[in-house]
C-alpha cells in the first residue's frame, strides 16, 4: 500500500517559516517506514535555499524540477512550491542525479541507472525521471538513452521547464542538489502497479490522411511520400511558418505502436527540413493534427475520466504539457483549475505540475509498454 501527501509552500526567504508550511499541511509521525517525495516549484524556491532545505530536513530521497505552474488539493499557482510525499512499508525510494550534455548523455544516463540500480536488491516497478532542457540534446534521445540503460523499465516523469518560455532559469533536482542539466530518478521498488493515462489530440482533430517519412536523420525530416516536407505540407493546405510552427502536431504511427505519439515541429531550416519532437524513421507514416481551445478541453475530460475510473488508486500525479496552457488563452489557468477542482472535489491525493516534454510509456501490438517521448500531452500515472 502507498500513501500520497502533498503540501504548498509559499514563503521563498524565511526557510523556517517554509518548513512550519510544510508541516501544517502534513502530518509527518503518519509517514510510513520508506518514503519518497517530489517537488515542482518555481526556480526562486532553489536559488533561496529553500527546496534545498526542506530535502534535507525530510531526511528521505527527494527529486524534483521547475516547472510553470502546479497543484494539489491546497490549490494551485505559477509561483508556490508543491511537495508530494509517497509513503509505504512495502515500497521502496531510491534516487539519483547526473549532469549530462552532448558529448556524455548515453554514457552518463547509464552511469546514473546503474549507481541507483546498486542500492536495491531488484529492478524497480517504475521510475520516476525529471531531464534536462538543452538545446544539443533532444527530449527525446535522452528518454531513449535512459529506456536502453534499464532495459525498458517503465519511465514516467518530464522535461523541466519554468514560467521563463526562453528555458533560461530552469532545474533539476536531487537530495539538496539542482543542476540545469541534470538527470535526476526515483526508483519505486516493491508492489507497485502504475497506469499510465495519455490523451493528446481528439481523433476529429487528426487528419485522416497518412503521409510515409521517406527521408529523414533523427528527428529531423527532409521528405515526405518522396516529396520535400515542407511541400507535402502545403499541399494539403499548411504553410509551415515561425509563427505557426508549434501549433502543428504531428500523429507518429511507430512500428507496432497500438496508439499514435503526439510530436510537434521544433524549427524550420534552409534547406527546407525540418526539426521535430521525436525520432522519425524512414518508412514511418503520420498524420497532421490540429491543436485547439475544444481539442484540449476535450481531453482534460477524458483524461479525468480515465483518472476518476481508477477506484482503487491511492496516487494520481498529472504532467500536462506547458503548450496546453499557452494555446488555452485567453482562459490558460483553465486546465489547472479543471483538474484541480475535479480531483479535489473527489477526495483522493493528487499532484500535478507542467511539462517541457512528458515522458510516458505506451503499449505495443502485444500489451508490452514501450517508453515515448511525447508533445501536447495530458499525461497522467495512478497507482
Amino acid at each position: 500500500m502507498i500513501e500520497m501527501f502533498t503540501a504548498r509552500i509559499t514563503e521563498i526567504d524565511d526557510i523556517d517559516i517554509a518548513f512550519n508550511e510544510l508541516t501544517e499541511q502534513i502530518d509527518l509521525t503518519k509517514l510510513k517506514k520508506n518514503s519518497g517525495g517530489i517537488i515542482f516549484c518555481h526556480s526562486d524556491f532553489i536559488d533561496s535555499g529553500v527546496a534545498k532545505t526542506i530535502s534535507d530536513r525530510l531526511g528521505f530521497n527527494v527529486i524534483g524540477m521547475t516547472s510553470f505552474a502546479n497543484s494539489d488539493k491546497h490549490g494551485f499557482s505559477l509561483y508556490e512550491l508543491n511537495i508530494t510525499i509517497l509513503t509505504s512499508d512495502e515500497v521502496t525510494f531510491e534516487a539519483g542525479m547526473i549532469p549530462i550534455n552532448r558529448d556524455n548523455y548515453m554514457t552518463a544516463t547509464q552511469q546514473l541507472f546503474d549507481e541507483v540500480r546498486a542500492k536495491v536488491d531488484s529492478d524497480p516497478a517504475l521510475i520516476f525521471t525529471f531531464m534536462p532542457y538543452i538545446r544539443e540534446v533532444s527530449g527525446y534521445e535522452i528518454v531513449e538513452a535512459m529506456d536502453k540503460a534499464c532495459h525498458g523499465i517503465p519511465l514516467w516523469g518530464a522535461i523541466t521547464n519554468n514560467i521563463d518560455f526562453n528555458y533560461e532559469a530552469v532545474e533539476t533536482f536531487c537530495n539538496g542538489e539542482n543542476n540545469p542539466a541534470g538527470v535526476a530518478m526515483l526508483f519505486m521498488n516493491g508492489p507497485v502497479e502504475p497506469t499510465f493515462i495519455i490523451e493528446s489530440i481528439p481523433e476529429r482533430n487528426i487528419a485522416n490522411s497518412r503521409a510515409i517519412i521517406t527521408k529523414s536523420e533523427g528527428a529531423v525530416i527532409y521528405e515526405v511520400n518522396d516529396m520535400p516536407i515542407l511541400e507535402y505540407l502545403k499541399g494539403i493546405g499548411i504553410i509551415l511558418a515561425k509563427e505557426n510552427i508549434t501549433t502543428t502536431p504531428l500523429m507518429i504511427y511507430y512500428d507496432g505502436a497500438v496508439e499514435p505519439v503526439a510530436l510537434g515541429f521544433y524549427s524550420l531550416f534552409e534547406d527546407g527540413s525540418v526539426l521535430t519532437g521525436g525520432r522519425m524513421p524512414v518508412g514511418t507514416s503520420f498524420s497532421v493534427g490540429c491543436i485547439d481551445e475544444a481539442g484540449i478541453r476535450e481531453t482534460i475530460d477524458a483524461g479525468l475520466q480515465s483518472i476518476i475510473r481508477k477506484e482503487d488508486r491511492e496516487a494520481t500525479l498529472l504532467l500536462p504539457c506547458i503548450t496546453r496552457y499557452i494555446m488555452l488563452a485567453p482562459d490558460q489557468e483553465a486546465e489547472l483549475r479543471i483538474i484541480t477542482e475535479t480531483l479535489t472535489s473527489i477526495g483522493k491525493p493528487f499532484m500535478m505540475g507542467y511539462s517541457g516534454g512528458e515522458i510516458c510509456p505506451m503499449k505495443d501490438n502485444d500489451g508490452n509498454l514501450c517508453n515515448r517521448f511525447h508533445n501536447y500531452t495530458f499525461c497522467a500515472v495512478t497507482f
